[in-house]
């Protein structure tokens, strides 16, 4: 008999419902397709309506014993069960979520086999060509929990085309349910994946093991893999000029009010110096930085000796073609006269060269190269900066930059500004002669356009492995890279040409709520999160942190796979920010097995318990064998 009738609803409230099992029903019961165990947590149950079956799931189960009015020596018991109501089947078509409740002692039915079907199967057909080749709609990642023959499988355009989150304690699986879910889609033949672009962040350095041999299995996919460790064959190195102000604050812990407006500072002098030579607003621009230090340095309490050093460390990296050693200005032989040293009195014309030149601890001409450098100053110097284009510099030159920044500063607001700054120039240095600052270099390319087709290549799968910098450095790659990335994909036309899967792993340690947005004005992890799937910009975020995520990043996601998590504020974040989940679902999640998640979201018919497979291969991310360690 099928649909067989097991209780009636006896409550209703807006959380869920509940039902009185009937008596002498005993623990399970069998129907044509199988046995069905009564009361199983997890399990389904049916509800008839009017033009519809409503589908619910058992959260609980009680038991009460009963004393009868008139055989107060009998105790009945009685069972009841506490059920959350998931959607209707109508029409033959499975829909998540309830139009209406159903009525008070509705009778309630264990689930039937075709009614289970139409649950868990997503009815789309494969799409199939003339000679019999089949592209996939829908890609299974798993097999149900509760019913072991059913495959669990997502629609591959809403799970995909969309953003989606995996969260789960250190070793719950998540690193195994990605490497399995990337190894399904690129193992299939004939009609391969080779339109895919993965681009996985490896924070851990594990997913290579599972990677590597995606071209042995399927010769049509090709997988790269990329380093920023030193001594790595294939190593990720990223163009210097692409960072901003912010990138920098946050490498070097630039305080905002005193050393942020440095790094701009710099920024913006690279853009000048570095400027075609015919660019003549940035020939007027040069002309007054050069010499409003020059002047500072003069007018400065520091000694000749001190003051000819420092003029000759700028006009040898900074100098323009008004303003170098060789150039000659009018002498003022007056005004220097008394700076001569014992020499003769200055001549009619000389060099800035020889106006700097010392004798008996004295300059030679001060005076005249003051009077010349006055002829150079300007007004409305930021106007004139504005909306410069960004030209490609080495870390070395933007070192100078900023020692040249700060001495500008100085000429033009307070001489305590070499004190403000000394922590910055000396982190600078510091990341400059690390191992850690070599991977930041000019590059051979002046476009972000070119540097982007160039890491993203022919290849279907990119991993960069990101396992060997400290948080800060990862923040500032990951960052860097990703507005790249959603600048390219923004330029491509038509909208949506090439869609890009962007995996990043322990998320947590960069997509973060970050309340300070700098001068571009916005989290770059956010943006692409609200505009990313406009222009085929995707993310997949991988946290054991979920409450150290941003809230704008992970509202923005459709999908979830949540395996076992304990920590009862990640519970309690997930609980308020994730949609579909009911407190049912939140009390699941805490005692989950290694390997089991609960999938749920727009790709998927409903909630689903899942058991993953093992990744073949597996990534590198077991647990240490103590036992083997231990005893040698």
């Amino acid at each position: 008999m099928n649909n067989r009738v097991i209780g009636r609803i006896i409550s209703i409230n807006h959380n869920n419902v509940t039902a009185e099992l009937t008596q002498n029903l005993g623990s399970y019961i069998t129907l044509y397709d199988g046995i069905r165990f009564v009361g199983e947590i997890g399990s389904y149950v049916a509800i008839d309506d009017l033009n519809r079956r409503i589908i619910a799931e058992i959260i609980s189960v009680d038991e009460k014993n009963e004393m009868a009015a008139e055989k107060l020596n009998k105790a009945e018991s009685r069972r009841y069960l506490k059920i959350n109501l998931l959607g209707e089947i109508s029409n033959s078509i499975f829909n998540f979520g309830v139009t209406k409740m159903p009525p008070v002692f509705s009778e309630i039915k264990i689930i039937s086999e075709s009614d289970l079907r139409l649950m868990l199967d997503i009815n789309e057909n494969d799409i199939t060509d003339d000679s019999g080749k089949t592209k996939l709609t829908v890609l299974p990642i798993g097999s149900s929990v509760m019913f072991p023959e059913y495959q669990v499988k997502v629609k591959l355009n809403e799970f995909f085309g969309f953003h989606f989150a995996v969260f789960g304690n250190t070793g719950s699986g998540k690193s195994n349910t990605i490497a399995n879910i990337i190894q399904r889609i690129f193992s299939k033949k004939d009609y391969s994946a080779r339109g895919a672009k993965f681009i996985v962040f490896d924070s851990n350095g594990e997913y290579e093991a599972a990677f590597k041999s995606v071209n042995k299995i399927n010769s049509q996919i090709n997988a790269r893999f990329l380093s920023t460790s030193y001594d790595a064959e294939n190593r990720l190195t990223i163009p210097v000029w692409a960072l901003s102000v912010d990138d920098w604050a946050i490498l070097l812990h630039a305080s905002e009010k005193t050393q942020v407006p440095i790094i701009s500072r710099a920024l913006d002098m690279i853009k000048v110096f570095d400027s075609p030579a015919d660019d003549d607003t940035a020939k007027k621009v040069r002309n007054h930085i050069v010499a409003s230090v020059i002047k500072d340095v003069l007018s400065s309490s520091e000694n000749p000796t001190t003051q000819n050093a420092k003029i000759l460390m700028i006009l040898n990296k900074f100098h323009t073609e008004e303003i170098k050693l060789e150039t000659v200005i009018p002498a003022n032989r007056e005004a220097d006269v008394n700076n001569a040293g014992g020499r003769n009195a200055t001549p009619v014309q000389l060099s800035i060269a020889t106006a700097l030149s010392l004798a008996y601890a004295k300059m030679y001409a001060p005076v005249s190269l003051m009077e010349y450098c006055d002829g150079f100053i300007l007004s409305n110097i930021n106007d004139l900066i504005e909306n410069k284009p960004t030209v490609p510099y080495s870390l070395k030159r933007f070192t100078e930059a900023v020692e040249f920044a700060v001495l500008y500063e100085g000429s033009i607001s307070s001489s305590r500004i070499y004190e403000y700054t000394s922590t910055l120039v000396t982190r600078l240095k510091h990341l400059s002669e690390s191992e850690q600052g070599s991977f930041f270099d000019k590059t051979e390319f002046t476009t972000i356009e070119d540097y982007i087709k160039s890491i993203i290549g022919e290849s279907q799968l990119l991993n960069i492995d990101i396992s060997s910098l400290d948080d800060t450095a990862t923040e500032v790659v990951t960052k860097v890279f990703c507005k790249m990335l959603f600048d390219y994909m923004r330029s491509l036309k038509p909208r949506n040409a090439m869609p890009v899967n962007l995996i990043l792993e322990e998320a947590h340690r960069f997509v973060r709520s970050d309340m300070d947005y700098g001068v571009l004005g916005y989290n770059i992890f956010e943006r692409i999160a609200k505009e990313g799937r406009k222009f085929g910009l995707l993310m997949g975020i991988s946290s054991q942190r979920p409450s150290e995520l941003s809230k704008t990043v992970v509202s923005q996601c459709s999908n979830f796979i949540i395996h076992k998590i304990q920590n009862p504020d990640d519970i309690q974040y997930i609980s308020r920010m994730v949609p579909y989940v009911n407190q049912g679902i939140v009390d699941r999640i805490t005692y989950l097995r290694r390997g089991h998640a609960l999938v749920f979201g727009t790709a998927i018919n409903l909630p689903t318990l899942t058991a993953f497979d093992k990744a073949n291969p597996t990534p590198n991310s077991g647990n240490s064998n103590i036992v083997e360690k231990w005893y040698l």
